[in-house]
């Protein structure tokens, strides 16, 4: 659950994420559109009196129903200064009129306080091309402008200025003899920039909304289409685990009984020893004593069998329901107890652990547990105590049975939780059927410790499996453990077994 809390909460965020981004690019792209239109728009406007200036110094070469042709006058600076102040006075806010030869130098100006000036080498290329050419200052000194000491009567040093260059050449030729430049207060013209930006802004910022709006709607539409994709996914996720599990469980079954089954042919050969034991003794006046050890193997033998009938009969069935730790305890302590009487060992149980275990898991802990159990009973000397503790650790619950028997020898350490024949008798099943059953159960079963004084063995269970929280491994219990169980039911006479009874 949490696992996918963290991949809803991290969907979300890449959507966010995506959101942001694709407003981030729209509103670039919007930007960078509308910078790029007012730069056109205010080029044009520039050049707009350029232009028309441009096309009245050419019609004025002619005087109004007149045949005079000024064209033949135009080689002269003084008739090519009164061309310019003639077109001049078509136009509104002339501050300056200069004159320029062909090869860009200052000539002459109009008034006489203008300051020279020079012509950018781009904009001589543009007028030798014979095409006007126009630059807007938005920040222009007059003291630029007028030489020191002249009186302008401007409120203020600094104003928009435009600087228009008009070719002057003859009507139909291709060759430039002048260029005239009128210098013009802009303050009009900024006023149209304004609103020309405060226009397109507006514009640009409207696009924005509208666009933007859109493609979040589409996100959020294809958004919820995921997510209603993820959900049908999911679902169908939790079909398929939930058909796992009851196929598992289904499988149990069958793997529960392959391990009775085993565990009865483990069993085999100890019955075998002792009906050739009996045979070979019987009516021969032995000691009853002997009698007694083999009818008290053999029924412990029978009682095991029992014991892996009944969960696997619980294990067929549809009942599930869960059990406390004190109530898995009662039901241990119930069924060991008698024989914890007949060999005179005191059984102590401590329980500081809480939580619920399900049936089925219940069950394994007691096969479990009981054959810990049985084995410290058989190895404690009449008098002294086995005791069983259930407590939390953590993230995990451990049950641990300590016995006073004398230890386990060092060399059998390592095999000890082989299948192999055991010194008590038996064929040392007891305790790797035990480890298996632990390890596909999701837990783990361990010799904490070994002295003169005692073993004691650990069953540690995650507490996932008490809160009642599925896990992959506990569903799988003993579904794998038949193969593990066919290898180490296959004991080697070489082998050294166990102290620890069956």
């Amino acid at each position: 659950m949490a696992d996918l809390i963290h991949r809803l909460r991290g969907t979300k965020l890449v959507a966010v994420c995506v959101a942001a981004l694709a407003l981030a690019i729209l509103g670039a792209s919007i930007f960078l559109g509308t910078d790029r239109l007012r730069r056109n728009v205010r080029a044009q406007m520039v050049n707009r009196d350029g232009e028309i200036l441009y096309a009245v110094a050419l019609a004025r070469q002619f005087t109004s129903g007149a045949q005079t042709n000024l064209s033949t006058r135009l080689q002269s600076p003084i008739d090519q200064l009164a061309l310019a102040l003639d077109i001049s006075q078509l136009k509104e806010g002339v501050l300056a009129v200069r004159l320029f030869d062909a090869n860009g130098r200052f000539v002459t100006a109009f008034p006489q306080y203008i300051s020279e000036s020079v012509i950018t080498s781009g904009t001589l290329a543009e007028l030798r091309s014979l095409r006007p050419r126009s630059r807007y200052l938005g920040a222009a000194h007059l003291t630029d402008l007028f030489l020191a000491g002249a009186s302008t009567g401007a409120n203020t040093n600094v104003t928009p200025l435009l600087e228009v260059n008009i070719p002057i050449h003859v009507r139909g030729g291709k060759r430039l003899l002048a260029a005239a430049q009128l210098v013009l207060d802009a303050r009009s013209l900024e006023r149209e920039f304004v609103r020309l930006d405060a226009s397109l802004w507006l514009q640009a910022l409207a696009a924005f909304v509208v666009g933007g709006g859109l493609l979040l709607a589409t996100l959020l539409w294809a958004y919820r289409r995921l997510e209603k994709s993820h959900a049908l996914l999911r679902e169908r996720t939790a079909r398929l685990l939930r058909a796992n599990h009851e196929l598992t469980l289904a499988a149990k079954t069958g793997a529960l009984g392959a391990v009775a089954a085993h565990l009865v042919h483990g069993l085999s050969n100890p019955l075998a020893n002792l009906q050739d034991f009996v045979a070979s003794r019987g009516g021969s006046g032995s000691d009853d004593h002997d009698w007694q050890d083999a009818v008290a193997a053999t029924r412990r033998m029978q009682r095991l069998v029992h014991e892996v009938v009944r969960v696997l009969g619980e294990e067929s069935g549809a009942d599930q329901y869960e059990i406390t730790l004190a109530e898995l305890a009662d039901i241990l302590t119930a069924k060991v107890q008698p024989a914890a009487r007949d060999v005179g060992v005191r059984l102590v149980v401590e329980l500081s652990a809480e939580g619920k275990l399900a049936n089925r898991h219940a069950n394994l802990v007691l096969l479990i547990l009981e054959n810990l159990l049985q084995n410290a009973f058989q190895v404690t000397p009449p008098g002294q105590r086995v005791q069983l503790s259930i407590a939390a650790h953590g993230e995990e619950v451990r049950f641990e049975v300590a016995d006073a028997g004398p230890g386990f020898p060092p060399h059998l350490l390592k095999d000890l939780f082989a299948v192999c024949r055991s010194t008590k008798g038996g064929s040392g099943l007891g305790l790797a059927i035990s480890r298996q059953l632990a390890s596909h159960l999701g837990a783990q079963l361990e010799l904490k410790s070994s002295t003169a004084a005692g073993c004691v063995f650990a069953l540690i269970l995650p507490r996932a499996l008490l809160a009642g929280e599925k896990s992959e491994v506990a569903a799988a219990v003993a579904q794998d453990a038949v193969g593990s169980a066919q290898q180490q039911t296959r004991p080697t006479a070489s082998k050294a077994g166990s102290t620890q009874g069956i």
